[in-house]
């Protein structure tokens, strides 16, 4: 059992809301556009299917599609073969994919490569590009001549701005505890030496804290407290946009089309919390999210 797995497990209330929260994000995220990237594709490939919502909804936008499905929580791909779907599920992981049995139309990494990253057996990889990369090699290997990658995930502060200056201010105030415990617990910047993690007090509720610090602090603190003891372990801001896109390209494929997103991350937060710039001027939230559709380069294929 992996080390995600064991967390899903030792607290399932919580890895069942968590199941829910990502069903609910496909009405009001950018991954309501992935179904739409594939409709043409014939043998479509979800690493890290999860609930099976967005299995669902590729089926719903191109029912002829053969749809494949793989998880490391065997408990939620044995819910998943009890609905029905004429879906292909394994409880695997992506490099135990034979080529030999299988090339795909298109492969889709929504939401789960920062946790491949996050949970990579090898402390040496973790928190580190090199997983990631690794999935994309894979990837291109299991594609067909014509295929695709799509990939959601988070996105790092660019480096022009990882150490800005922001205020916070908290409503509540007993909600200032988790910025100090996020600050003690957190292990996701050790791979990134350039990050300012120092918190400046102004006054009880307000406090001073560097915009990559801040990012990754919101990104965990929107999940709520009972969700706090698993999303503390991922960084979901692992690479920044022009990161992403050099390792799929050096991975052998050419850049479609790409989405930046800011999501409804501040919707979400601004009962909680407020946000200023050091100046006091109004806050704008950063680029929380990316999605890339990549093509599968013909002209780099070793043949």
């Amino acid at each position: 059992m992996n080390e995600l797995e064991r967390l899903s497990s030792n607290n399932q209330e919580n890895y069942l809301r968590y199941l829910r929260r990502m069903t609910e994000s496909m009405k009001v995220s950018t991954k309501g556009l992935i179904p739409i990237m594939c409709s043409d594709k014939k043998n479509i490939l979800d690493v890290g299917c999860g609930s099976g919502v967005l299995m669902q909804a590729i089926e719903n936008t191109n029912p002829k599609a053969t749809i494949t499905g793989i998880d490391l929580n065997e408990e939620s791909i044995n819910k998943l073969k009890k609905l029905g779907n004429n879906w292909k599920l394994h409880h695997t992981d992506l490099m135990n994919i034979s080529k030999n049995k299988q090339v795909f139309d298109a492969i889709i990494f929504s939401s789960v490569l920062h946790e491949v990253s996050s949970y990579c057996d090898d402390l040496e990889k973790r928190f580190t590009s090199v997983p990631i990369e690794e999935c994309f090699q894979k990837a291109n290997e299991l594609l067909c001549l014509d295929g695709i990658i799509i990939l959601r995930d988070g996105l790092l502060i660019d480096k022009k701005m990882r150490n800005q200056k922001v205020y916070i201010t908290f409503k509540n105030p007993e909600d200032v505890i988790w910025l100090y415990r996020f600050q003690k617990d957190f292990q996701g910047f050790d791979k990134l030496i350039d990050v300012d993690r120092d918190i400046k007090v102004v006054n009880k509720n307000t406090f001073i804290v560097g915009l990559t610090f801040l990012k990754e602090f919101l990104y965990t603190f929107t999940w709520g407290k009972s969700s706090y003891p698993r999303e503390v372990k991922e960084r979901f801001g692992i690479l920044d946009k022009e990161t992403w896109l050099r390792l799929l390209e050096e991975s052998g494929f050419y850049i479609d089309t790409v989405v930046e997103s800011r999501e409804e991350y501040e919707k979400y937060l601004s009962p909680k919390v407020e946000i200023t710039n050091i100046n006091g001027n109004t806050f704008t939230y950063p680029m929380m999210s990316i999605l890339v559709k990549a093509k599968k380069n013909k002209e780099l294929v070793k043949y």
